[in-house]
C-alpha cells in the first residue's frame, strides 16, 4: 500500500482542521503527537478524502525545502457545484494555478494551492 505523505512545519492539526471543514468525505483514522518537548506538533496523523489516505506530520525541525506544485491531489467529483465549492474554500488563503473552465479534456477543472503549499487539481468530466 503506498500513502501520499505531507510534511509541514507546525501547522498540520490547521491543516486537518481546513480539510475536514471543506470536505464532507474527511474522515481522521489516526493522530499521534510528538513526544516532549514538541508535544503540540503532530507526529503523524492519517485522514482520507474522497476514499484516498493521507498521511500528515509535523516537522519540529525546520528544513530548506518545502511543498512543491509539481506534486498535487486531483480529485475526480460529480459537479461544477463541489468544484467550485472546493477550489473556492481551499484557495482562499492559498492561490490559484488554473481558474475553472474548460481546458478541453474535461467539463470543468481548476487548480489551486491552499494555504499550506498542498495543490488540489479538481476534475469533472
Amino acid at each position: 500500500m503506498m500513502k501520499p505523505f505531507i510534511t509541514l512545519e507546525g501547522k498540520a492539526r490547521q491543516a486537518l482542521d481546513l480539510y475536514k471543514s471543506v470536505f464532507p468525505s474527511f474522515d481522521l483514522i489516526s493522530i499521534q503527537n510528538h513526544a516532549e518537548p514538541h508535544d503540540e506538533l503532530i507526529m503523524v496523523a492519517t485522514f482520507s478524502v474522497e476514499g484516498q489516505e493521507v498521511m500528515i506530520s509535523d516537522s519540529p525541525i525546520s528544513h530548506e525545502w518545502s511543498l512543491t506544485p509539481g506534486i498535487s491531489f486531483f480529485v475526480e467529483l460529480g459537479s461544477e457545484e463541489d468544484l467550485e465549492n472546493y477550489a473556492n474554500s481551499l484557495s482562499k488563503n492559498g492561490k490559484v494555478m488554473m481558474p475553472a473552465g474548460n481546458y478541453g479534456f474535461s467539463k470543468m477543472f481548476t487548480w489551486v494551492e491552499d494555504e499550506f503549499g498542498v495543490n488540489w487539481q479538481f476534475n469533472v468530466n
